[in-house]
């Protein structure tokens, strides 16, 4: 596996993923090519925002008025039901694009995706110096992201989640361990990510971090609940109270997280969950221990992102965007390292995540081995190099650069 081929590799990729997407949407009006509503989940987006638009709020969580709405826009879509899950934050945020006309508005948002992703690729990549003789293999990598690909189909919003991300390595690495935090806090647009990642700082005992994830979440609910009114946060409420009755229904196929894992190799619930909490435990501590041990931001934050998308309860493929952090980091610092350790296992690993969105028509089984299998490996192997590490300070404020 050289970089002549790797570039070989990421051109062809990028070249395939993207023309078959420009042609499946080549067709005017809402449904592409294969019957299909363009972006998928924007559906729902686009749907939450009519209805704060038409100042309905009080059926913002009534399952008939959002379906009525996606409906009334793409008529042939009646088999794809949407379950009204998202936070009050979503409806706002997607409130401006309902005055557009859905195809407009799909569009302004993959543009508004595309920008955050760019930007968190530009980001990361000046933070990467080891790396910038391979800068061909750099972009073609970035712009043929399975995960970006999913993403846009998908029209989600995982973006959004990427860029509070690397925000927070941002200030990190400036030793602003509140602002980090803070950033980190306004991923509560999806509450699980803010609670995985609140609970490897709790572990890490990162005060300060743990002060701005909570300062960031409650602002933004409480943002929130200045505008939408109490009402619809108590719906909002009652609705993350009943997810776990819901997971069949908003997860049908298994999703890329260890819940997801122990429920395909062990059937029966009882001991799936079980395993499934102890293993996000272990995984937690593991996190942490690499967190307060390695000397290296580039590692220790790797770990961090790893653990939240391993115990987070819901994961689908263009949720492991989510990584991209990691790729930028262990590159840089494998490239970078002067040590006579064989990297070659982790670079496998680190493929295999990359690959793992385009895995979706393989056997669940199969699937989870290449996400949530190497995730797991690659977390090990973090955890092995902190153990032979020195010991860092364990506190953000003043880490070693990348």
């Amino acid at each position: 596996m050289t970089l002549k081929r790797l570039r070989a590799y990421t051109t062809l990729i990028a070249i395939t993923l993207w023309s078959v997407w420009i042609i499946d949407l080549s067709r005017p009006g809402p449904i592409d090519r294969l019957g299909k509503v363009k972006g998928t989940d924007f559906l729902q987006f686009y749907g939450i925002g009519s209805l704060v638009r038409d100042h309905r709020w009080g059926e913002l969580y009534d399952i008939g008025a959002l379906n009525d709405v996606t409906h009334s826009v793409a008529p042939t879509s009646r088999e794809t039901v949407f379950i009204p899950v998202q936070s009050p934050q979503l409806a706002l945020l997607f409130l401006p694009l309902a005055y557009f006309p859905y195809t407009v508005a799909l569009l302004m948002w993959l543009l508004a995706s595309a920008f955050l992703y760019a930007g968190s690729c530009v980001v990361l990549w000046r933070m990467s110096e080891a790396l910038r003789a391979s800068r061909y293999l750099v972009i073609s990598a970035s712009v043929a992201s399975p995960a970006f690909f999913m993403l846009v189909i998908n029209g989600q919003t995982s973006a959004l989640s990427l860029a509070c991300l690397v925000s927070a390595l941002l200030a990190m690495r400036h030793g602003r361990p509140f602002l980090a935090g803070l950033a980190i806090g306004m991923m509560v647009l999806k509450p699980h990510w803010v609670a995985a990642a609140g609970a490897v700082f709790v572990v890490a005992r990162e005060r300060r971090i743990v002060a701005g994830i909570v300062v960031g979440a409650l602002g933004e609910l409480a943002i929130a609940w200045l505008v939408v009114g109490s009402g619809v946060m108590q719906a909002y409420g009652q609705v993350l109270l009943a997810l776990p009755r819901l997971t069949k229904l908003l997860e049908p196929k298994p999703g890329d997280s260890l819940k997801s894992y122990w429920e395909v190799l062990v059937p029966w619930q009882p001991v799936s969950t079980v395993l499934y909490v102890a293993t996000g435990l272990a995984t937690t501590l593991v996190a942490a221990h690499i967190w307060g041990r390695h000397s290296s931001l580039a590692v220790r934050f790797a770990a961090v992102v790893l653990a939240i998308v391993l115990i987070s309860p819901h994961v689908f493929p263009y949720d492991l965007i989510l990584l991209l952090p990691i790729y930028f980091l262990l590159g840089n610092w494998m490239a970078a390292s002067t040590a006579s350790t064989d990297r070659r296992p982790l670079a496998l690993l680190l493929c295999a995540c990359y690959l793992a969105p385009l895995l979706s028509g393989l056997p669940p089984i199969v699937r989870l081995q290449f996400s949530v299998g190497a995730m797991a490996v690659l977390l090990v192997l973090l955890w092995r190099d902190a153990r032979q590490n020195v010991p860092g300070t364990g506190s953000v404020s003043t880490m070693p650069s990348l």
